[in-house]
């Protein structure tokens, strides 16, 4: 093999196995405080638990009764939160749906919903 193909293959091996690792990645997470209104989120993590704990930990710096509200695989979430606290999520393969079902989820528990948080983990 010429040193030019050598060199060709080892690129395109080292691209092939960089994009496997950056694909297994793909989990996320949000929590939510109900108490005073923090959240956290993550993405791009390798298990659901570990995407979990990095959403927790965002939230748990600023109150101590955070609660995961939803974790997603190759997908977007929201977090839409109300005038009250009141909450409502999303998750879908595409932001906006995401964001619309939890501006929509929270309408039904409180007025005022905005959207305060969104991450994609794919």
């Amino acid at each position: 093999m010429t040193s030019l193909k050598l060199t060709m293959a080892t690129v395109a091996l080292t691209a092939a196995v960089s994009t496997g690792i950056a694909s297994a990645a793909e989990y996320g997470a949000l929590a939510y405080s109900r108490h005073t209104g923090s959240y956290g989120s993550s993405h791009n993590y390798s298990t659901r638990a570990d995407a979990e704990d990095e959403a927790l930990s965002g939230c748990s710096s600023y109150a101590d009764d955070c609660q995961v509200i939803v974790y997603f695989h190759n997908a977007c979430a929201a977090l839409a939160v109300g005038s009250h606290r009141g909450f409502g999520y999303g998750w879908s393969d595409r932001r906006d749906e995401a964001q619309d079902t939890a501006l929509s989820n929270c309408e039904e528990n409180d007025g005022g919903c905005r959207i305060v948080n969104w991450t994609c983990s794919k």
